[in-house]
């Protein structure tokens, strides 16, 4: 992963929290120069340290979850169109193996990140000059998200 980095060690803390320790600072700049890992399963978000940090008190509204575009027209099915719509929803990630391969057409996937702390679109209505459809989102496997204390989980 950082192959450029002489030595490092990762420390789960729990709630999908990890304390990454790195043997000198010059090592951690680079690393935090590069920003955010996209890992098969996911984006690693890197950020520094803060003090009194605790994973479990911690509230964290986002979320990295897989959207499915319903309804989208084949003429509109590119990654740059396919990653400007999902952008209306949240931060894009990366697209499926089967949506860039345009080898399923029912419906187009990709990995967003996504705050839950604010409204979920269900549609969105895409609009070009004399002609607007509207595409349907579905998500899958969207985490529970508690309203009251604002946080993941319940």
């Amino acid at each position: 992963m950082w192959s450029h980095v002489a030595g490092w060690n990762i420390i789960p803390l729990g709630r999908g929290f990890f304390e990454l320790e790195f043997q000198n600072s010059r090592d951690l700049e680079v690393v935090l120069v590069a920003g955010s890992l996209n890992l098969d399963l996911g984006l690693l978000r890197l950020s520094l340290w803060q003090p009194d940090f605790n994973p479990r008190t911690h509230k964290n509204t986002f979320a990295q979850v897989w959207l499915r575009m319903l309804e989208l027209p084949q003429e509109y099915w590119s990654p740059r169109i396919i990653l400007a719509i999902a952008s209306a929803v949240g931060t894009p990630i990366s697209l499926d193996k089967a949506t860039s391969d345009r080898k399923y057409g029912h419906f187009a996937r990709v990995l967003i990140e996504i705050d839950l702390a604010n409204k979920i679109p269900t549609q969105l209505l895409v609009e070009r000059e004399g002609y607007a459809f509207f595409v349907y989102f579905v998500f899958d496997r969207l985490p529970m998200f508690c309203s009251i204390c604002k946080s993941i989980g319940m």
